[in-house]
């Protein structure tokens, strides 16, 4: 139906035309700006989040500016550092030189006056955006060691922000400090103690006034000890038994010498020029040694007769005797000491039937019986030891050492032997017997290589713990017994340390070639002694003395000797852990030290005047002063070292959070490109699209309107 008022075909072409002109007017925006999402009305959310990405990227592009400029800052300090580091080495080198004699002291002071002034142009020079690190003032208000560089920016999934700093400790940076509280001071205009090769300081008479003066009872002495002979040789026994035609082969012993007896156990008759053979293993080698009877051999007397008869035979090593304890056999004795000796056969010759079958001699378990701990040590009165102190016994048996615990002594000699039986070191390789109130120790083993001996016995009282020395009265049996060597102090006084006090003494032991210094302060009593109260720097108590005293042996290397208290916990026992005559031990130079002279860096003077007013005056004080200040240049140089290492290490640190800080920029950078920029090349392609639908509306439109000219024409041709 045509309709006058209403163009339908017109309507719908305007429509597409609109909205084609309105897709094109937005893909004209696209490419005009480049974004997508250019306003909230295009995708509120990816909006949202691009516009906070961006907002958060300017803050770490600030954050790479505060890197730039912290790492400046480090950087700055840093080579002031290695400069004031060669300054310190020409200062180093210009005191080793002053040590020689004959040398311009004042002129090579003049050279170091020169240094001395570069360190403080070095230290107020290194400023970098008004910060100086080197040169300081911690006494102003409000003064803080701890720098921060600004290195993060953050947001967390509540959309709170944080700010990540890296944090400099720069209180141990610093060369120069113009605070004049005790204690301040940088590494160059700090006051260092002065010390000596020894590790003592050095007082020449300008050291601080006051401190401890008191030694606390420790005083010099000599420890004393004795000896132990030779290890107690060890009898060994052979056994054994053989029989055969009248005679028995078994084995005895006595001494150092193996024993064969042959026990006549029947009738024996040899004839004059009948012929006998003895074959035997002596010290390894085998022998076989053929005799002719002389004198005939019978009846009760045979055993007299043979043992004549066989003392004939010579270049057998044996000796051959009638056995003392019976008349009815004979020993047949190595003629020399340890040598182990096996009869393997005994023989008439001509008869078929061996005398004796093959023998094996073997050693019994070697023993001792020990004068050192027979009934006289238990009478207390001549050995000063009761039944309730303590003994340690050391054996050698079978090569091997044995260490008791410290087993009471008890009221005799079997009261002991029950003791070591029960110890399990002991046990493992050994039993003890008593008999006749003789304590004797006898190895498990048996054999050639079975062998005891006592290598030392020690004492202590029962009820200190501390070592103790038995009178060697007359008849003790003790002369063959060592101890160790033992050195007592003096009655223990409370001591008070404060940071500059020293208490030194030097330990010799066991003949040492040197003696080695051994320094007790606050810093180690403030570190061993922990419990709840505890004074600072203060020893109170002869107990807390000895722990003291432990933990700076310790310090020192010292493992060869450990105390103990005694009389009545007021003195303190130095006691060495050897025995014997080699055992020694030496406690001197005790010195209660209330501090050392003091200087810095800055103010080392090795001119004439300089060295006058530190006290140094002979040649020994000047050259042990100068050692000195060489130590101080050492310290600074070291310390300058470990600033440097720590400022390269927070500067290489800063060069990595600015490359990350970068990287992390560019990463948002295109998440955010990927949210809200357009894709110019799909934009171009819809802008040459919509142009062309343009066209084609409203050409279409165009058609549309024309439509109704056909029904004008009809009004028209009727006029």
């Amino acid at each position: 139906m045509t309709s006058v008022n209403t163009n339908a075909a017109a309507l719908t072409a305007l429509r597409t035309l609109q909205n084609t002109n309105a897709q094109l007017e937005t893909t004209q925006g696209r490419i005009s700006t480049g974004y997508k999402i250019g306003e909230a009305k295009d995708n509120a959310a990816y909006w949202s989040i691009s516009t906070t990405l961006k907002s958060d990227n300017k803050s770490l592009s600030t954050v790479k500016d505060a890197l730039g400029l912290g790492g400046a800052t480090v950087d700055t300090a840093y080579q002031g550092l290695n400069k004031a580091k060669d300054v310190l080495d020409e200062i180093k080198a210009k005191l080793t030189a002053a040590t020689q004699d004959g040398v311009n002291r004042d002129t090579i002071q003049q050279e170091i006056s020169q240094l001395q002034d570069q360190l403080k142009s070095i230290a107020s020079s290194s400023i970098f955006s008004g910060e100086n690190w080197l040169s300081v003032d911690t006494s102003i208000p409000g003064y803080n060691a701890n720098k921060q560089v600004v290195a993060s920016f953050s947001r967390d999934a509540n959309g709170s922000v944080a700010i990540g700093t890296i944090k400099v400790d720069t209180s141990a940076v610093s060369l120069f400090d113009a605070s004049t509280a005790t204690g301040a001071g940088g590494i160059v205009n700090g006051a260092v103690s002065l010390k000596g090769t020894d590790g003592r300081d050095i007082d020449l008479g300008i050291a601080t006034v006051g401190g401890n003066t008191s030694k606390a009872g420790l005083a010099s002495a000599v420890g004393t000890s004795t000896g132990l002979a030779a290890g107690t040789a060890m009898a060994s026994t052979v056994t054994g038994a053989v029989a055969g035609a009248g005679l028995d082969a078994t084995g005895a012993a006595s001494g150092a010498q193996d024993v064969a007896t042959l026990a006549m156990n029947g009738s024996l008759k040899l004839a004059v020029g009948q012929k006998v053979s003895l074959s035997y293993v002596l010290a390894g080698t085998a022998y076989t040694t053929t005799y002719t009877v002389a004198n005939a051999v019978s009846g009760s007397s045979s055993a007299g007769a043979l043992a004549t008869e066989l003392a004939n035979m010579t270049g057998t090593g044996l000796t051959i005797a009638v056995n003392s304890g019976t008349a009815t056999s004979l020993d047949i004795k190595a003629t020399a000491n340890n040598q182990e000796l096996t009869i393997t056969d005994f023989r008439v010759i001509g008869d078929n039937t061996a005398i004796s079958s093959t023998f094996t001699g073997q050693s019994k378990a070697a023993s001792m019986t020990t004068a050192a701990l027979n009934s006289t040590l238990y009478t207390g009165s001549s050995s000063g030891l009761t039944s309730s102190d303590k003994v340690q016994l050391t054996l050698n048996v079978d090569g091997s050492t044995v260490t008791t615990g410290q087993l009471a002594i008890g009221a005799d000699a079997a009261a002991l032997a029950t003791a070591l039986n029960a110890d399990a070191n002991f046990s493992a390789k050994a039993f003890a017997t008593v008999a006749s109130n003789q304590l004797t120790i006898t190895s498990l083993t048996t054999g050639t290589t079975s062998t005891t001996s006592l290598t030392s016995a020690a004492f202590y009282d029962a009820t200190s713990g501390a070592a103790k020395m038995p009178t060697t009265a007359a008849g003790t049996g003790l002369s063959n017994v060592a101890i160790q060597s033992t050195a007592t102090t003096g009655t223990f006084a409370a001591i008070n340390l404060d940071s500059d006090d020293n208490l030194y003494f030097n330990i010799q032991v066991d003949g040492a070639a040197s003696a080695t210094n051994i320094t007790i302060n606050k810093a180690l009593i403030d570190k061993t002694l922990t419990a709840n109260g505890h004074v600072s720097g203060q020893i109170a108590t002869a107990t807390e003395f000895k722990t003291v005293m432990d933990a700076a042996l310790a310090a020192s290397g010292v493992t060869s000797v450990k105390t103990s208290l005694t009389n009545s916990n007021t003195q303190l026992v130095f006691t060495t852990n050897s025995f014997g005559a080699t055992s020694s031990l030496t406690i001197g130079s005790v010195v209660a030290s209330t501090g050392a002279d003091k200087i810095s860096v800055d103010k080392i003077d090795i001119s004439a005047t300089g060295l006058g007013k530190v006290g140094a005056t002979t040649s020994d004080q000047i050259k042990s002063v100068l050692t000195a200040y060489i130590s101080v240049i050492n310290t600074a140089i070291n310390k300058v070292t470990s600033a440097a290492a720590s400022l390269g290490s927070v500067a290489s640190r800063i060069d990595m959070q600015k490359s990350f800080v970068n990287t992390l920029m560019d990463t948002i950078d295109k998440g955010v490109g990927n949210l809200i920029d357009a894709d110019m090349t799909e934009e171009s392609t819809k802008l040459q699209a919509l142009q062309v639908k343009q066209q084609l509306g409203t050409q279409s439109l165009s058609i549309a309107n024309q439509s109704a000219q056909n029904v004008l024409s009809l009004f028209q041709s009727g006029r």
